[in-house]
């Protein structure tokens, strides 16, 4: 759908009015007639669009200098930001692998409320957006110049009065260099003890002046290639050790326990194999099938097994054969900016381009079925190895892998393209504007060359479709290898492109409004209308549905409308403990063409310097999240998922007390005592948009100190700030497991609900599918403390940065109880209480020393489970040392090197965190760089 401009008059001609009322009160304000040759150069921080010379603003705001950056030796500023006490992992290398759409993704999450409630802006401004594979836009932060970053801002709070949506858990502002000279390299290698995941960056600057230095022109060229980390690497991956069903579980004994050196069967086996159910056991056992003597060997008994389908490593799987921990990953980057002063105003325009390219990969392509022997027989030449072995009533399992084909590859070629043009300049000394224009475009190629096609081999692994009536069907057995005539047929490829566009406008004005005897008051204003739209085409053949699964096209777009304001007055000043009392207040409104009703958003905020020392600062926002274009209209997507249908028999008696669950399935005609159709298999499920989803709204409060002394330890700033997000009408969906379970619990003796609208079940009762939906519904919290520390003695230099987490929890409705139930998961695995990074520098001439510690307390893998559930669920705390060193060889040349992890502290030495970097453990183990920085 493509949506057009608003007709809102009433808010339209609001917008308006304040934008002219900004204007005319720079127009109306008392100026200079000269300007003070000694006057301090203002400047803008973040959270804030008031330029002032007093850059200590109320929001607590963490800042990654350029030098901070080098010393990780991170060549990908993703992985430098996750590596923070207050970001969890968001996309990476690493996260990216366990979903076909999003390797190469490098996107941010601050507080771990989710990537779409962190706002990423590039000197103050929105980025363009990339596409996720469910079709969500976010800005990647892989696509900035690396080597231009001058700095990150980093505020945690909600900022939405100044920004705009999705600054709810907080800010990050990435700030280039401006009107660089020189030429800078750098080149950049690096490995690991271990072996797999090596990197490779080159890096190219270049800038200089013209026009008697009122002009400058930049290029910058970053190329970063990093390879795959495969399971194959790390003999204590996630495939090789697992929590497990406890075989010999009972009194006293652990459900789950921890073991090592398993395979899972029968995904990615190089060979012929089935499964036979084995009564007596009530389980499948696996059996070989030699095709060269025809005969049949028991492999692996399902007593001998893990949960029915891993073996140990001993029997001969090969388990870890197949998929990334680490995907590979390569790009490039081109930037280019051009600046000039004229007499009046200033003119910036500069331009971005990227190109990235990834991949991950899984088992191979499989087909799956149970049928008893007597089908068998009637389907296939079957073997006499089977007929003398097995009854015509035993069932077997097929689950035939086409590995000739290799594993399930997606390929990721991502292209990026933006510009930014910038007109400021400065009224009557003290009135500074500025208006941008900014465009991008996104374009991603999702390439899958080994797709099986459900409609040329069905469940019943019977050779169908267009062949059928040509009588060319190419022959389908389980007992032997398959013809490449047969993998031409059923294997197909497609390519599923997503393009996104963005464009905005935006003016603002700032300056000064009155002289108070206090000092003088400050506003800035100003509007913004921003344009995004989307196209997603997964191709003819996934949106067919004669895959495993199904999407549908995505062509949707808006206009987003907004204006703000912002006051700053001081109301104390030079008087005992009170140095100067500053109030910000914020406001902004917005108009999208997707939503009926307006997004409000305010700030109100404190800044008391008691003295040059002592500092409170204190912020009360209230912010907002528009609903996303795929969460409002995704086009349906068919999928499979695991349901528990609450009508079978192993559920009925469960729901409320008064038995409606047992009432309500009957109304469905759904007899006592029976048994599912989705009992041994997933459901399937059909994803869709809500287009009825409305904003979700925060409140968030800051309150922070601090303590800069001037004489006793000189050169140390110590800042501690206290944080709560409380977040409501959070977009959550309840999964088809919640949509059945609410359908007959929600009323007695009724199913005319929505949840039941959601559920289609065939005259039998069996599950035809089921439709989740996501509504505005959950609460969410964040609190917590953090801490800075920096200090600074001659050579010797310390900055330590913390964070205590008190909560983060959601909080559920149960519709049928009528009840709430808040989880509060701080201190989990993945949500530490305690995350921690220390960086120490020495400098003595020409040599530069450095050692990074970072830390992050563990905790229980599920904490709501009880606490015998496990043998072992809690992993040690996370704990890596970095060294580096940097030597001046010249005084154009620098050399460096560096070990990260250098006791080697390995994420695979527990089951919890084999999977990669979680928690901030580093499967990688030990690894080292090296590198050359070159300046002319």
């Amino acid at each position: 759908m493509n949506n057009q401009w608003a007709t809102n008059t009433k808010l339209n001609k609001s917008l308006l009015a304040l934008a002219v009322s900004t204007a005319s009160l720079g127009a109306t304000a008392q100026a200079n007639d000269s300007v003070d040759v000694d006057t301090p150069e203002r400047i803008m921080v973040t959270g804030s669009r008031i330029k002032r010379i007093n850059i200590e603003a109320p929001s607590p705001t963490v800042v990654i200098s350029a030098e901070d950056i080098k010393l990780t030796g991170a060549q990908n500023v993703n992985d430098i930001l996750t590596g923070m006490p207050q970001f969890s992992d968001g996309f990476d290398s690493a996260s990216g692998n366990y979903s076909f759409g999003n390797s190469g993704l490098n996107i941010l999450d601050l507080r771990n409320m989710g990537e779409e409630r962190t706002l990423v802006l590039v000197n103050g401004k929105r980025p363009p957006s990339v596409s996720t594979d469910y079709q969500g836009l976010f800005a990647d932060v892989g696509t900035i110049p690396a080597s231009l970053i001058e700095r990150v801002e980093v505020m945690t709070g909600g900022a939405s009065a100044i920004y705009g949506s999705d600054a709810i858990a907080g800010v990050v502002n990435f700030i280039l260099q401006k009107d660089f000279e020189g030429t800078k390299a750098n080149a950049h290698v690096s490995g690991t003890q271990d072996g797999g995941h090596s990197t490779r960056s080159l890096s190219f600057t270049h800038g200089f002046n013209f026009n008697d230095d009122n002009g400058n022109f930049t290029v910058a060229f970053d190329y970063l290639s990093e390879s795959a980390l495969t399971q194959n690497d790390r003999e204590k991956a996630y495939n090789y050790q697992r929590s497990v069903t406890n075989p010999n579980r009972g009194e006293g004994q652990p459900d789950k326990i921890w073991v090592k050196n398993v395979s899972p069967i029968p995904w990615g086996v190089p060979a012929t194999i089935f499964s036979v159910y084995n009564n007596t056991d009530d389980g499948y056992d696996w059996y070989d099938f030699d095709e060269a003597s025809q005969g049949v060997a028991l492999r692996a008994r399902y007593k001998d097994m893990y949960d029915g389908w891993l073996v140990d490593a001993a029997q001969g799987y090969e388990g870890t054969r197949w998929g990334n921990i680490e995907d590979p990953f390569e790009r490039i980057n081109l930037f280019s900016s051009i600046t000039h002063q004229f007499d009046s105003f200033d003119m910036a325009f500069d331009v971005t381009l990227a190109r990235t390219e990834s991949n991950n990969v899984i088992d191979p392509p499989f087909a799956r079925a149970w049928m008893q022997v007597a089908d068998v027989k009637a389907a296939f030449d079957t073997p006499a190895s089977i007929t003398d072995n097995f009854q015509d009533e035993d069932w077997i399992g097929f689950h035939h892998t086409f590995y000739e084909v290799g594993g399930r590859k997606h390929k990721n070629v991502r292209e990026f393209f933006s510009s930014s043009l910038t007109f400021s300049g400065v009224y009557n000394d003290d009135w500074f504007w500025d208006v941008n224009f900014s465009s991008g475009k996104s374009m991603n190629d999702l390439e899958n060359n080994t797709s099986l096609r459900v409609d040329r081999l069905n469940s019943q692994m019977q050779v169908t479709g267009a062949c059928v009536e040509a009588g060319n069907c190419p022959t389908f057995s389980p007992f032997e290898r398959q013809s490449q005539a047969l993998t031409d047929y059923i294997i197909d490829s497609f390519i599923a492109t997503t393009d996104s566009v963005n464009h905005a406008f935006s003016a603002n004005l700032s300056g000064d409004l009155y002289e108070l005897p206090t000092g003088t008051m400050q506003m800035s204003s100003g509007m913004e209308v921003r344009y995004e739209g989307i196209h997603f085409d997964p191709s003819e053949l996934w949106s067919s549905g004669n895959l495993s699964s199904k999407k549908l096209p995505l062509d949707v777009s808006r206009n987003i409308k907004e204006a703000y304001v912002e006051l700053l007055m001081p109301v104390l000043s030079d008087i005992p403990f009170a140095e100067l009392v500053e109030v910000e207040a914020a406001y902004r409104v917005a108009d999208y063409s997707t939503n009926e009703s307006r997004f409000e958003s305010t700030k109100l905020a404190l800044n008391w310097s008691f003295n040059e020392e002592v500092r409170l600062r204190s912020i009360f926002s209230q912010a907002v999240r528009a609903p996303q274009l795929y969460e409002l209209y995704a086009g349906e997507s068919i999928g499979y998922s695991t349901i528990n249908d609450p009508c079978d028999e192993a559920n009925i008696n469960g729901g409320p007390a008064d038995g409606r669950r047992k009432a309500n399935c009957a109304l469905y005609g759904i007899p006592a005592g029976w048994n599912s159709n989705i009992k041994t298999t997933r459901g399937q499920v059909r994803n869709s948009g809500n287009a009825q989803l409305k904003q979700e709204k925060a409140n968030t409060l800051t309150v922070g100190l601090v303590y800069t002394p001037t004489e006793l330890l000189e050169g140390l700033t110590l800042s501690v700030d206290y944080f709560d997000i409380k977040l409501k009408d959070k977009i959550s969906e309840f999964g088809g497991q919640d949509v059945m379970q609410n359908c007959v619990d929600l009323a007695p003796n009724s199913i005319n609900n929505m949840f039941c609208d959601l559920v289609t079940r065939k005259d039998n009762g069996d599950v035809d599918y089921v439709r989740p939906l996501s509504l505005n519904f959950d609460e969410g919290r964040v609190r917590g403390t953090d801490f800075e520390l920096y200090y600074t003695w001659d050579a010797l230099s310390f900055d330590f940065k913390a964070s205590r987490l008190y909560e983060d929890s959601t909080t559920t409705q149960d519709l049928a109880e009528g009840t709430s139930e808040t989880n509060n998961e701080a201190g989990q695995l993945g949500r530490p209480k305690w995350a921690s990074n220390l960086v120490t520098k020495y400098a003595h001439g020409d040599l530069t020393l450095s050692w990074t510690f970072k830390f992050k307390t563990a905790g229980r893998y599920d904490d709501d489970a009880s606490e015998n559930y496990r043998d072992n669920d809690t992993p040690g705390h996370s704990q890596i040392h970095n060294i580096r060193a940097d030597y001046q060889v010249t005084d154009t040349a620098t050399v460096y090197v560096g070990v990260n992890n250098i006791t080697d502290n390995n994420g695979g030495d527990h089951w919890t965190t084999s999977r990669g970097g979680y928690n901030g453990w580093a499967i990688l183990g030990r690894s080292g760089y090296m590198g050359v920085n070159l300046n002319f």
